[in-house]
């Protein structure tokens, strides 16, 4: 008979239950945002809103459904402008309002998604850091990129930087495995990974091991 390694088991048994935990865990956090999005706001209103459990959830998916009718439709959008260039002529809120709706758009829109990783010399010389290509643009006849560089461990954050193209080494890495290596700390990352000059011919390979 096989003896039991106890040490392995629990070892697994722990593999197996964190990740669980952690995504009940997102996954509540979430449904409670949601959950009283709207609620807190119609009850200073004044509007009834009896505690049911989930109402929130079902007030804010509704709301979203029916702003998303009237956005495909000729008099919503035309609602919609007006509503938009109202707020446009706020000076705080009408920044806000713009630079969050082209955020959203442009997190949405697959053309304009991050689509290359690259990596970059920060936050100094000595260092590289991984960045995502968000846009390019022209300074004085020089080519830029505009490089995201999100913080480890919370990705939200992060800095937009801007780097001279020549000075940008595009790897093979994908924007998931990136993505991973970050919300790790750097535990998790790939094991090879090929350095492309500027898009162009391999510069090189680098281990995650330093060979």
């Amino acid at each position: 008979m096989k003896k039991l390694n106890l040490k392995n088991i629990f070892i697994t048994g722990l593999f197996v239950l964190i990740p669980i935990i952690v995504t009940i865990w997102v996954i509540k956090t979430l449904l409670s945002v949601v959950n009283n999005l709207i609620l807190p706001y119609l009850e200073e209103m004044g509007v009834p809103t009896p505690h049911i459990p989930g109402l929130g959830i079902l007030v804010t998916l509704s709301i979203i459904f029916v702003l998303g009718l009237l956005a495909q439709n000729y008099l919503g959008k035309r609602v919609l402008e007006y509503f938009e260039s109202l707020i446009s002529k706020i000076p705080v809120a009408g920044s806000v309002y713009n630079a969050t709706k082209q955020t959203m758009e442009t997190l949405f829109s697959k053309k304009e998604n991050f689509s290359k990783v690259a990596l970059v010399r920060f936050p100094h010389q000595d260092t590289f850091a991984l960045g995502f290509i968000a846009n390019e643009l022209k300074i004085c006849d020089e080519f830029y990129y505009i490089v995201f560089v999100p913080a480890a461990i919370n990705p939200t954050s992060g800095f937009a930087i801007m780097v001279k193209k020549e000075d940008i080494i595009i790897t093979d890495l994908t924007v998931e495995e990136a993505m991973r290596t970050i919300v790790s700390g750097g535990l998790v990352i790939k094991k090879h990974i090929k350095l492309l000059k500027d898009n162009q011919a391999p510069a090189g390979e680098v281990s995650a091991n330093g060979d």
